[in-house]
Formats: C-alpha cells, structure tokens, sequence
C-alpha cells in the first residue's frame, strides 16, 4: 500500500497503518471513534497526555481537515486503542511507551498545525468530547 505521506516525517511514524485511501480512513476512523474513550478509561492515562490524545481526537474529527491529513492521526489513535503492538499493553510499566511514542512522534509531525485543537472550541465541542474528557482523569 502506499503510504499518503512520504516527506519529513519521523521513523516511528512508518510503522503505523495509515489509511492509503478515503475508505480505508473511514474505517480506521470509525474504529477509534468506537473504541477511544474506553481505551482512555482502561489506561486511566494522566492529564497532561490524555489532552493530547484530546486534541488529536478533536483534529481527527474536524470536517475542514481532509481526510489525508488525518489518516496519520487515525493511524496514530488505532495504534494506541489496540492491546497488541511494538509493545503489548499488558507488560507492566512499558507496555505503553510504544503508544506515548507515536502520540509524541505525530504531535512532532503535525506542529503548530495541532496547537488550535488544545481548546475546546475546536472540532467537536459535544457531549462525546467531555464525556472522553472527564473518563481520562477519573
């Protein structure tokens, strides 16, 4: 498959499956949708990364962004929801450095393109959004 993205982007970011077509980031997007807030409430992550899963989510979701652009962050979500990768979820202590890896490493590659999705007003706004929110930090 080939990849949508193939200039500076870092080398963790080769290892995810991101979606080559709209159909396929349909899918993949339907998928965290389905599976992000229970994936958040299991990891019981801290503040300070569930707000940049939150604002990936929020750009993720965004109906201006085309869905090129997001298939590296749909990529990047699907990654960090599934228990078997680089590093199986369930090894204590380690099991998740894989998945805050590809979170830092596409929060590298989007830059200041991800900084308006920190604020709520931003994509969604909705019930879904506080409803991750406030399942992330309990």
């Amino acid at each position: 498959m080939q990849k949508p993205y193939n200039g500076d982007r870092p080398d963790i970011l080769d290892e995810l499956d991101i979606p080559g077509t709209e159909k396929e980031y349909t899918n993949k997007d339907k998928y965290v949708r389905e599976n992000i807030a229970e994936k958040m409430q299991s990891v019981r992550i801290g503040i300070r990364l569930a707000k940049h899963v939150l604002a990936l989510f929020r750009y993720m979701k965004d109906a201006k962004i085309p869905w090129y652009r997001k298939s590296v962050v749909v990529a990047a979500l699907a990654y960090f929801i599934m228990p078997f990768d680089a590093i199986p979820d369930m090894m204590p202590l380690i099991g998740y450095l894989d998945d805050f890896g590809v979170i830092a490493a596409v929060l590298g590659y989007l830059g200041k393109e991800i900084r308006p999705y920190y604020f709520p007003s931003a994509g969604m706004g909705n019930q879904d959004e506080d409803r991750l929110s406030e399942e992330s930090v309990a």
